[in-house]
């Protein structure tokens, strides 16, 4: 039996009848505000808050780092602890947004006077938030188009002292609104514009090829793929046009949703230790790879012709072409653009191998594998 999940209410909008009908519905209740201050501000989102904060009981958490760790995660829970929280609101990125899911799956543990920074990584580790499911309602406003974050149940959390990536990953986390707002993403700087386009492809492109995927999760990743081949070069060369911001944010919605039903593959999995320990944006750490599995991947790959058809080209080799026009005059997609040596390999390959996202792959990639596969982008 086939099944795709959409747990999500989404809703195409515009700023101002989010600001309208969220004041209206949040009124006299208990609200904790993800978005940071840099945030607020580029989004002209100064008044509305303050508007909020007239009509309802705010918690602004304006400080929201990239790339969340453990420490990040428990720094914020205790601006939280004794809160009754109705609602929970991020705004903001990937990022932003895994923080409020990873503080609504671990805010249980503020019940705990003497709660440490090792008692949020234990239960990350352990997945004890599992036994305490929140009922606490995400809204989720991505100021992105690329993560999918707002329609998936999961939240990366990392360790940076031992180099390692977790996912707090609940299907009471995922969010149950989703306000896509495309003017929200027209003042992305264009890398930033770049790697969560990037991302969205590579999640897209992933859900087709892996083990978990099915009929409908291919049509949504065709779809996906065939918005963001198409307007995220044109959206880079005018990146205030809204129309083409929205194909993007539709784009990154498909592929959201495709994703969220399959789970990443090898080239997410590869990304990690690149994000991690040489600090490439996400997205665009996916899509060094993205070629390289695909040649890997192209024997086990079932209808293997329309994936290519809604990608636009015809073979790996015209696929990278596409991906190095897009990324020309941004960034030069080869390891070495970031510092990277072949020295360095043997270390990336040791922790490419993530669960979940290695071992979703439809072809089973070895250690020697990797190094081949970053080899060949170095």
């Amino acid at each position: 039996m086939k099944q795709l999940k959409i747990p999500s209410s989404v809703f195409l909008t515009t700023a101002a009848e989010f600001y309208k009908t969220s004041l209206n519905e949040l009124k006299g209740k208990n609200v904790v505000l993800f978005t940071s201050s840099s945030n607020a501000k580029r989004l002209s989102l100064l008044h509305w808050i303050e508007l909020l904060s007239e009509n309802c009981s705010l918690t602004w958490i304006d400080k929201i780092p990239s790339n969340p760790t453990y420490v990040d995660v428990y720094n914020t829970l205790s601006k939280i602890r004794n809160r009754d929280i109705d609602v929970v609101i991020a705004i903001g990125g990937g990022s932003t947004i895994d923080m409020a899911k990873a503080c609504v799956g671990l805010n249980y543990l503020n019940a705990n006077a003497m709660l440490s920074k090792n008692d949020v990584l234990h239960c990350i580790k352990t997945k004890d938030y599992l036994e305490h499911p929140s009922d606490i309602p995400i809204y989720a406003v991505p100021t992105t188009a690329g993560t999918g974050s707002e329609v998936t149940q999961w939240a990366t959390v990392w360790d940076m002292h031992e180099k390692a990536k977790y996912s707090v990953d609940a299907a009471f986390l995922c969010p149950k609104r989703a306000y896509i707002i495309p003017e929200y993403t027209v003042t992305m700087p264009k890398r930033l514009t770049l790697s969560t386009g990037l991302d969205a492809l590579c999640q897209a492109v992933e859900a087709y090829w892996a083990k978990s995927t099915n009929c409908m999760v291919k049509e949504l990743s065709k779809t996906a793929m065939k918005l963001i081949v198409e307007y995220l070069p044109k959206v880079l060369s005018e990146p205030e046009c809204l129309y083409y911001r929205e194909k993007v944010c539709l784009g990154s919605l498909f592929s959201g949703l495709a994703f969220s039903n399959t789970r990443t593959t090898a080239c997410h999995s590869i990304s990690y230790p690149l994000t991690m320990i040489f600090g490439i944006e996400h997205g665009i750490a996916c899509a060094l790879s993205l070629t390289k599995v695909f040649e890997i991947n192209l024997p086990a790959i079932e209808e293997v012709d329309e994936l290519f058809d809604a990608l636009g080209v015809s073979s790996t080799d015209e696929l990278q072409e596409w991906l190095d026009k897009t990324a020309s005059g941004i960034i030069d997609l080869r390891l070495s653009s970031f510092g990277i040596q072949e020295k360095d390999i043997p270390r990336i390959a040791e922790l490419s191998f993530t669960l979940g996202r290695m071992d979703n792959n439809p072809v089973e990639i070895m250690k020697d594998d990797v190094k081949d596969i970053l080899m060949h982008v170095l």
